[in-house]
């Protein structure tokens, strides 16, 4: 019989791994696909949907046809547990789903209610309906002070690589950068402040010295003012309140909401208990040797970033499949700063190894990374869920490297 697969999630994690096995080994396993949505989200093309720059549809992804176009199985239901002890994960409706390897890619839960006042002054551009929301109140009313940040994450204790203390603040980058093009476009600008706030010591404290000393005159020029070492406490209808006491006035708080984990693999008794799933460096269980996480679900992800997901799922599907074969390859984990914030006409790329040893650390501004912004959205969409070739990236960093550093 066929080794069967089940890979949890269908974001970029799931489906770098789905598409991984295809490639290598696709009639040589059954997978099956679990999701509770009939789409697989684009997460970084929230800011413009939110902006009216980008249709929603653009940012969805139908996942049963392009499982089931391989021969595969897409299930959309939830999960209820995982039994690591008889391999077997069981769903909403009771029924179980056996498996020799499982892939859990599921994300992180936005915890939105953790924050007091964010269900009624909070705004946000996590998912889509937070972002169809942020649209709504855009097209009414911004107000005159718009406050920006990231709530702290208690990680749990599997968490054993360096922690940050916002899950990823490179949205909150594009949305201070979106806010300012969009006001000074409709002539609002001199109206309104724009504050952001950061948990950590610095903002972006993912990043090294130069990619800061690169984005300091851009935050500058844009007029915004950074306060840090902000938790936020909680939101009310005329200012954000943080924990030292100290607030601001705001008329209209956009926010990252705290990171957690699924309640059921804290019950399925596979994770810490902030519900993150502790892994070595090839992304296999620590105690369950056919359990892989990728993505924001897994301890090691940090920051819960796009890049990083793929990166973990691809090396997550090498594990399995040079086991099935006896003969492919591991592809090692090396994690990496890559994403790209619209700034309107232009955009920042970064790109920085900084946070895990390395000496890359970078930024590129300018329409160039606009396009290039754009040209991976379009190829994610239109490909189904494919990630651009290897060969494109690393030539991509091996430019990127060789001009910057000039």
């Amino acid at each position: 019989m066929k080794p069967k697969i089940v890979i949890l999630g269908s974001g970029f994690a799931g489906f770098g791994a789905f598409y991984s096995f295809v490639k290598k080994i696709n009639d040589k396993v059954d997978i099956s696909v679990v999701d509770s949505s009939v789409f697989s989200l684009s997460k970084p093309i929230l800011p413009e949907v939110a902006f009216g720059e980008r249709a929603l549809n653009e940012a969805l992804i139908p996942i049963g046809k392009y499982i089931e176009k391989y021969n595969h199985t897409f299930i959309r239901k939830e999960v209820k547990f995982i039994n690591p002890e008889t391999n077997q994960v069981i769903l909403e409706d009771d029924s179980s789903l056996s498996y020799d390897y499982l892939i859990i890619s599921l994300g992180a839960v936005k915890d939105y209610d953790a924050i007091e006042g964010f269900k009624e002054y909070g705004y946000s551009i996590c998912d889509y309906s937070q972002a169809l929301r942020f649209l709504d109140r855009r097209a009414s009313s911004i107000g005159n002070n718009v406050v920006i940040g990231a709530c702290l994450t208690q990680w749990g204790s599997a968490s054993m690589v360096k922690t940050l203390a916002a899950p990823c603040e490179g949205p909150i980058g594009e949305i201070m950068f979106m806010l300012d093009y969009y006001l000074r476009k409709h002539n609002r600008r001199d109206k309104t402040n724009i504050t952001v706030f950061t948990p950590g010591e610095i903002f972006f404290e993912d990043v090294g010295e130069r990619v800061h000393k690169n984005m300091e005159p851009v935050i500058k020029k844009s007029n915004i003012n950074v306060v840090t070492k902000k938790i936020l406490k909680r939101i009310d209808k005329e200012y954000v309140e943080f924990e030292d006491s100290s607030r601001l006035e705001c008329d209209m708080a956009i926010i990252i909401p705290p990171y957690r984990g699924q309640k059921f693999l804290i019950d399925s008794n596979i994770s810490d208990e902030a519900g993150f799933i502790p892994t070595d460096k090839h992304m296999r269980h620590t105690t369950y040797k056919n359990i892989f996480a990728a993505g924001d679900i897994n301890a090691t992800s940090m920051p819960k970033l796009g890049h990083i997901a793929v990166k973990q799922s691809h090396t997550a599907a090498s594990v399995i499949i040079s086991e099935i074969t006896q003969k492919e390859e591991i592809i090692p984990f090396e994690p990496e700063i890559l994403c790209i914030m619209n700034r309107g006409e232009e955009a920042t790329l970064i790109l920085s190894n900084w946070m895990y040893g390395g000496n890359v650390d970078l930024t590129f501004n300018g329409k160039i990374s606009k396009f290039m912004k754009m040209g991976f959205d379009a190829f994610y969409f239109y490909s189904h869920g494919k990630m651009p070739p290897k060969w494109s990236e690393d030539y991509l960093n091996k430019l990127l490297v060789k001009c910057l550093n000039k």
